[in-house]
């Protein structure tokens, strides 16, 4: 079941699924401490298995449109293909287009996920290597699908 989430919730599975070499953060990230920012988590018998953050957030190649950031999106391995990353992410695109209809929704996408954004309606506008985090294709789509 999804459950709105405080951001340090996500550090652990986010940690866990996507820099496992990294120690866990010890303060808030930004982002991650943004007024709009909304943070989820998905919970199976008391267990957080998946999670995902949406904040507002401009879209370097877009400047000018009203952007939402789809950051740390992460399931459990032994929870995957479940349909739970979908549901996370349908959750916080309905958060961003309810407060900016016309919006967009962008993300650093790592390789392996490609095929799921695009499931998703998202495009990809190119390929960035995030200090730190590799290689990602940044990708983007409507918040409100029509």
């Amino acid at each position: 079941m999804i459950q709105p989430i405080a951001a340090e919730d996500t550090w652990p599975l986010r940690r866990d699924v996507l820099h496992p070499t990294q120690a866990l953060p010890t303060a808030l990230d930004p982002l991650d401490a943004v007024s709009d920012a909304r943070h989820l988590g998905w919970f199976e018998a008391g267990r957080l298995v998946g999670v995902a953050s949406i904040c507002r957030h401009g879209l370097p190649l877009e400047p000018d449109a009203i952007a939402w950031f789809v950051r740390g999106m992460a399931v459990a391995q032994d929870w995957r293909s479940r349909g739970i990353g979908a549901q996370l992410l349908d959750a916080l695109l309905a958060h961003g287009a309810a407060r900016d209809p016309s919006g967009i929704a962008w993300c650093h996408a790592r390789l392996p996920a490609e095929s799921f954004y695009l499931r998703h309606g998202f495009r990809i506008l190119d390929r960035v290597d995030l200090p730190g985090k590799g290689p990602r294709l940044r990708m983007r789509r409507a918040l409100a699908l029509t």
